[in-house]
């Protein structure tokens, strides 16, 4: 019993310090462990149909590009909050093997760097409760995330549904790129990338879920530049964001409808002009928001 108390204890401390190492390493996701649960509304009133929150989000995703319909919207949407979600989640469950449960969610204003200036953004800033549980297999927690996961997600994929008419289909692809994509940047900035992408790809590679495609796979591409060979793993994505469909827009460098020897040619060329410069948070996704 005290073996499993110290363990429980343990949990919740390695999920309380990956809170800390989130806000430092990745500011544009918010996650709180101890906090007012006044400050914050249920996920399930969030996301409830008619809701305004749902609605602000939707209009927020109009910083990304001009011309969007609310199915480019929603493609967007579900793309941003899965992938915050799961740096969020992803964090703790990387450094702890807890699954957290979203107790608590809110979308808010914040001010973020941008090429020196400083400008206001959005993002989601979810209450999370960290469990004490025994220790468990990898294949046991990787089934527990990918459950906690489709649990939380299904209903938001089908109020998106039916208010934006995207299929929930593609949104569940989205959803699983945001996820397998998180786990590659949380594990790159661990110095973890080898585990995160194990670890991702026993989630979304399952049986029957929702989240496996064949197309949603990591690939390394290798490119040389001035200073030499460089090589870098990227997260090649199952869904479209539908970027492409907006004024000015154009695919997304990992996006699915590529041919593959575009894809890389693309990614190389990508590679090459991020020599020397850290990894960061990108995953060449989405364009980040005009501002």
């Amino acid at each position: 019993m005290q073996q499993r108390q110290e363990a429980g204890g343990a949990m919740k401390d390695a999920g309380a310090a990956a809170v800390e190492w989130l806000a430092a390493a990745f500011p544009d996701t918010a996650c709180s462990i101890a906090a007012p649960q006044e400050a914050f509304g249920s996920p399930a009133d969030f996301w409830a149909e008619a809701s305004m929150d749902v609605e602000s989000c939707l209009a927020y995703q109009d910083r990304f590009a001009s011309g969007m319909d609310d199915k480019i919207r929603a493609a967007h949407l579900i793309a941003f909050y899965s992938h915050q979600l799961c740096l969020a989640a992803g964090a703790i469950y990387l450094a702890s093997g807890a699954v957290p449960v979203v107790s608590g969610l809110r979308f808010e204003r914040y001010v973020r760097s941008d090429g020196g200036r400083e400008v206001e953004a959005g993002r989601f800033h979810f209450l999370v409760e960290v469990p004490t549980a025994d220790a468990l297999a990898g294949e046991e927690r990787g089934r527990r995330f990918h459950d906690a996961f489709v649990r939380h997600m299904k209903p938001i994929i089908a109020l998106l549904r039916r208010r934006c008419g995207l299929s929930g289909r593609a949104q569940w692809r989205l959803a699983a790129d945001g996820l397998t994509g998180a786990f590659l940047e949380i594990g790159r900035r661990r110095d973890q990338e080898a585990a995160a992408i194990e670890r991702a790809l026993g989630i979304v590679k399952r049986g029957g879920s929702p989240l496996s495609s064949p197309e949603l796979h990591y690939e390394k591409v290798n490119a040389e530049a001035h200073g030499g060979a460089l090589a870098r793993t990227y997260r090649i994505r199952s869904g479209c964001c539908l970027y492409y469909r907006t004024e000015g827009g154009d695919f997304c460098d990992t996006c699915v409808l590529l041919k593959a020897e575009t894809r890389r040619e693309r990614l190389r060329a990508h590679l090459r002009a991020s020599e020397g410069q850290p990894a960061g948070s990108e995953v060449v996704d989405c364009p980040s928001p005009r501002v």
